[in-house]
């Protein structure tokens, strides 16, 4: 194994390998110098040792992505990351709705490999004796046809007749129910040894992995990397060397590392046909009744969205794409936010990565229809340090700050309110709501919910991670700080976040409502930033607040009792609706028949009010406070 180390002045992504008939290769790689971004190409023995740079390219200010040419080149479109090339052929996937459409595309026509109501991504093909090996990684349960979180790849070979075929033998170690700290294999690549044996390629939650299919059987799965939780590259490079093994590129958290395998034993496994067009079983998102939506009282209208949640750009799963798919085509929501971490265990997020994010996001905004924001999480040091920092812009183009550039609270959340932008403390009662940082203006909102629990006061019955009572939100609202709430998942992808979300699913443990006039980036983003907006615990919960004159999030100048009025629509049973102030609960009214609406008057005059609403399933609605001067 060599490894060819990140240092200061030189970051390094994206590896990618071209094998020689001379019998060594070329690793192509994207580096990152203060300078700006370029392709460096690296000479590679047959041993899997680094000879040296051959190789630069020109500088630019970004590289978004590579190409999946020979040589690969620089491009800035990021929907080159769905398809992947072999000599005169060609897969990539199509994306329409819910559906994905896996097309294998050459000289001698077209074949569809894989079609469903299911997320597919990252393809890889190699060509092989009689056709070419295709894979992809999707989400869709083998078992059952449901969609579900944790993702897998799925490998499949097109003979030359385009007969479309799978491993006859399923892999011995697929779970798609782990509650573990691993999870999923997806970003494949392929290999075909000398005697038609297959290696595959992939990375898990945490692990790069290898698995062989081949006459002998499916083998168990071999972990390639040491299993810590760590933010490594997507998608590991492999190529047959003319020797006959193996050689792959991955990024881990030290640098690229360049490794020799054997090469795969035995003949090419057996087949069967396979099914091309599958029927998942999917269940409609729960729809919201706009017609009760009470927002419309006020000419307004209630949008909900996952503001926070992570893929493999940080130290979660999936593609940049599926965040955006999954909000808008399988749970129906408004608006999404992915906010992988610019800078956290090894890995950092430069320009050319910062512009592909940006540019994903950019391409899935679709106003009227559904809104995407430009965000990131700021990642600082755990309590008593400043903890971690969701950021929100109001536009795409602006820079990315860094907490290795910028490494206090206090200047991050300046620095973006120069910009325009607000940066909004989360899991507070874990990692801190950096107290001392605090700025009405550059963090109007802190998140109070999400896969972690809840973090509206201590001990809370959603539950709650880490033990830090001294910072969560009703502490920090009697010291008198201003905020409104929201609430996301937080979700890196992994069922019950390894063992850390009260929900099989961690993407419903957390959404933030808004109430606007229209569905738009710059809508969604001015209710957020004028506390305009209320948290849930992931269920589309309708609610409406307000104290004389002043909405949710408003401020009043009064020195007498105002009315608050609240009004709660569930997506079930309520159980109460409550006004909660300093002292605790302010009014309250309760439920008595299985109603799904509540309304509450009551005079009052605090430092801070809000509503909160429980249904009898458990789930619960956070208004943001109104403020009295």
């Amino acid at each position: 194994m060599a490894l060819i180390e990140q240092r200061e002045d030189r970051y390094l992504r994206s590896p990618r390998l071209v094998a020689h008939a001379d019998g060594g290769a070329t690793l192509y790689m994207i580096a990152w110098s203060p300078e700006g971004e370029r392709i460096l190409a690296c000479a590679v023995d047959c041993c899997g040792q680094s000879e040296g740079l051959v190789g630069e390219g020109p500088l630019r200010a970004a590289i978004p992505t590579l190409t999946s040419s020979v040589p690969p080149m620089p491009t800035d479109d990021p929907a080159v990351e769905h398809e992947a090339r072999a000599g005169a052929c060609r897969v990539f996937i199509e994306h329409e709705g819910a559906r994905s459409c896996v097309w294998l595309e050459r000289p001698s026509g077209r074949v569809k490999v894989w079609s469903a109501e299911a997320m597919a991504a990252t393809p890889a093909i190699t060509e092989a004796e009689g056709g070419v090996w295709v894979a992809f990684h999707h989400d869709l349960r083998e078992d059952d046809a449901r969609v579900d979180v944790s993702k897998w790849i799925a490998l499949r070979f097109v003979d030359d007749a385009g007969r479309v075929f799978a491993p006859a033998e399923r892999a011995p170690d697929l779970d798609r129910d782990s509650r573990d700290v691993e999870q999923s294999f997806e970003f494949p690549a392929v290999v075909v040894g000398e005697s038609g044996g297959v290696s595959l390629f992939g990375r898990g939650s945490h692990n790069y992995w290898r698995q062989d299919f081949s006459s002998e059987g499916v083998a168990v799965r071999e972990a390639l990397s040491d299993g810590e939780w760590g933010m490594r590259g997507r998608r590991i490079s492999a190529v047959r060397l003319k020797c006959g093994y193996t050689l792959t590129a991955r990024r881990e958290r030290k640098g690229i590392e360049l490794t020799r395998h054997r090469p795969p034993q035995g003949g090419p496994p057996s087949l069967v046909l396979a099914e091309v067009d599958v029927v998942a079983r999917t269940e409609p998102a729960l729809a919201v009744d706009r017609a009760r939506d009470p927002a419309r009282h006020h000419g307004m209208h209630t949008y909900f969205g996952d503001i926070q949640q992570h893929s493999a750009h940080s130290d979660g799963i999936g593609c940049a794409d599926e965040p955006y798919r999954r909000a808008r085509h399988r749970y129906g929501d408004d608006f999404v936010a992915l906010t992988d971490h610019e800078s956290f265990l090894g890995k950092r997020t430069g320009p050319g990565e910062w512009a592909y994010l940006q540019s994903v996001a950019e391409r899935y905004d679709d106003p009227g229809r559904f809104a995407t924001l430009i965000a990131y999480e700021w990642t600082g040091r755990m309590h008593p340090g400043p903890g971690h920092k969701c950021v929100y812009l109001p536009e795409a183009g602006l820079p990315l700050i860094s907490r290795d550039d910028v490494p206090e609270g206090k200047a991050l959340v300046r620095a973006i309110k120069e910009m325009g932008g607000i940066a909004s403390p989360h899991h507070i009662g874990w990692t801190g709501c950096d107290e001392e940082a605090h700025d009405e203006q550059g963090s109007p909102v802190w998140e109070i919910c999400s896969c972690h629990g809840c973090y509206e006061h201590a001990d809370h019955p959603l539950g709650q991670r880490g033990d830090n009572a001294d910072q969560v939100a009703d502490v920090m609202l009697r010291r008198g700080h201003r905020f409104g709430f929201t609430a996301a998942s937080d979700s890196h992808g992994l069922l019950w976040h390894h063992g850390e979300s009260r929900k099989r699913d961690p993407f419903r443990t957390g959404l933030t409502a808004v109430q606007a006039r229209e569905l738009s980036r710059g809508a969604v983003y001015e209710a957020i930033k004028s506390r305009r907006c209320y948290a849930t615990s992931g269920a589309k919960i309708l609610l409406d607040f307000e104290v004389g004159a002043a909405p949710m999030g408003g401020v009043l100048r009064s020195a007498e009792p105002q009315l608050a009025k609240a009004e709660a629509v569930g997506t079930g049973a309520l159980a109460r609706l409550e006004l909660v102030g300093p002292e605790g609960v302010l009014a309250s009214v309760e439920a008595t028949n299985g109603e799904d609406t509540l309304r509450l008057e009551a005079p009052v005059h605090a430092a801070f009010v809000y509503a909160r609403v429980v249904q009898r399933d458990g789930e619960m609605a956070w208004a943001s406070p109104v403020f009295f001067e």
